[in-house]
Formats: C-alpha cells, structure tokens, sequence
C-alpha cells in the first residue's frame, strides 16, 4: 500500500512524494510561517459569484469532459505543500497522511451513496451532515478544500463507508469547507466558489436525502474536479448543474449561480484555518479529520471503523 499526502491533487505520503499542491493526504496549508493569522490565500484578486474562463455548459456529462479534455497527463513527480513549503518528490515515497493501495486507492467500504443523510448549514458556514433519530457513535470535523487533490483521494477511499456510518445513524460529520488553494484555479476563485456551492445545497431544506454527500462526492470525482494550477475549471452554472444532478432543486441552483454564499465560504475557510492553527499548529494540511478538536491519525484504512464500533 502506498500513502499519498497531496495538498491539491496530492497524496500524503510518509516519505513524501509531493506536487505544487499537496495535503495531509494531499497536504494543502495555505498559512504561511511565521504569520499570526491564516493569511487568506494569495491569490489574484476575487470577483465572487463570477464565472471561470472555459465554456460553460449545462449538462453534468459536458462539465466533466470540459474539465479532463483539458486536463494534462499527471507527470512522475509532484510538489507537496506543507506549511508553505514545495518540496521536490520523485516516485517512490513512503506514505505520511491518506492511504492509498497499490490499486490507487481501494475504497474501503462498497456500500454506494448515501440515503438517509440530510446536511444542514449553521450561521458560522460549517455543513453538519446526518442522519435523524440516531445518537452518533463519533462526530468528526473534516477539513478540505475542493481543489485539494489529496482531499479527493480521502473521498474515493473512504466516502462510501461515511455514507454508510452517517446512514445508520453511527456518524456525524461537520464540514469545514476551505479556500486556500484559490490562486492555483484557473478561475482565481475556484475553492470559494465550490465551497459556496456546497453551502447552498447544504441551506436548502428541499435537497433530497444523501444529496450534499452526493454533490460533494461529485465535485471531488476524477472526471470532475479541476486540475491544481490547471487551465481550465468549473463556471458556477456547471456547479449549479452537478448540484441539480445530486438532487438539488432550482432555488440551490439560483444560490450556486447568483453568488449567494461566496462571503460566507471565505469567512469560514478563515475561521476553520485558525481552527486548524489552533489544533495542529501551523504545518496543517488538507484533508484533516478532527475529533474533539484532536487531529485523529487517517493513516490506516481501518480509522474510522475504529472510532463508530
């Protein structure tokens, strides 16, 4: 089995294999050393709610051929971000954060989406994501960024046995969606505007049950999410239209494309980094689990079975 910390399309790996965007599984902290505050990504300049370059198009199956068409081969060796700092990798690396099999990451649980799970999106900006009538056995706090890689990998590897632990009643899990790796979109603005996005499907009372856990899955699939430091990523009526495919309704859909919570998804990647500052220190990285505000260990494949049973 071979770990790879990304920070964005990154795998956390213990010798550390790393591209210019890496995170715990992919290690992605955007708070440089040395400041006191988790400086708000750098970044060009962000016009909230406004649309990326590419062509926008309506169907969910356009969007994700939009996106990998212009996607590159992944080259052999990649940066791994970690407390601001790229470090050169090449291929054979020992794991440090997420696991990932020599099958590329085997998922964990084939239980498939999610039925039963509603999400709800309190005033601070975190998505609560769970199952009623149910007393949780664990709630985690989960930090990623929509374009951190690694973040990615954590969703292939082990969302299917979340959706079956928040289905049962077993998991709770509050969302912490951050906003760091902006600069690197193709947009200027990717992470806020996903982000934004998965708050809107998350308000909406009308969403069908496992829909936030579907959308987010979506966002986070190979075909889908945007390449770090790629030419090209997601416009907000191609969210808007990934959002409706995962069973959101027209008004998360006005959300998504209006802007409606992009000030919200910047304060909450604020708040969550200090959080993350807070907890870790300022090496974090993306994705992180929290439990009780400790980082909880996700390098083995049996984590959170541990922590529900």
């Amino acid at each position: 089995m071979a770990l790879l910390r990304r920070r964005s399309r990154g795998l956390t790996t213990e010798t550390a294999k790393t591209r210019n965007g890496g995170s715990k599984p992919p290690t992605h902290q955007d708070a440089a050393e040395g400041d006191d505050e988790p400086a708000e990504q750098q970044q060009p300049a962000v016009h909230l709610g406004d649309a990326p370059t590419q062509p926008t198009t309506a169907a969910s199956k356009a969007t994700r051929e939009s996106v990998a068409a212009r996607r590159p081969v992944k080259p052999s060796r990649a940066p791994l971000i970690v407390g601001g700092l790229v470090i050169a990798a090449i291929t054979t690396v020992v794991v440090i954060g997420l696991i990932i099999n020599a099958q590329q990451g085997e998922a964990t649980s084939t239980y498939g989406p999610s039925t039963e799970s509603t999400a709800t999106l309190t005033a601070d900006g975190v998505i609560t994501v769970s199952s009623a009538g149910h007393v949780p056995r664990a709630t985690l706090d989960v930090y990623v960024d929509p374009l951190c890689e690694a973040c990615a990998f954590f969703e292939q590897q082990f969302g299917q046995e979340i959706n079956d632990n928040v289905d049962n009643g077993a998991l709770v899990v509050r969302y912490h969606m951050l906003t760091f790796l902006d600069g690197n979109s193709a947009s200027g603005n990717y992470s806020t505007r996903a982000s934004a996005a998965l708050m809107c499907i998350a308000r909406d009372v009308r969403t069908r049950a496992g829909g936030f856990r579907s959308y987010l899955e979506s966002l986070f699939a190979t075909h889908t999410q945007p390449q770090d430091k790629g030419s090209t990523d997601l416009a907000n009526a191609q969210l808007a239209q990934l959002a409706v495919n995962s069973g959101a309704g027209s008004s998360t859909a006005s959300c998504i494309t209006s802007g409606a919570t992009t000030a919200s998804a910047k304060a909450e990647s604020t708040a969550g980094q200090r959080q993350l500052i807070a907890a870790i220190g300022r090496n974090w990285s993306t994705p992180t689990v929290l439990q009780d505000g400790k980082p909880v260990n996700i390098n083995t494949r049996g984590w959170l079975t541990s922590l529900v049973d």
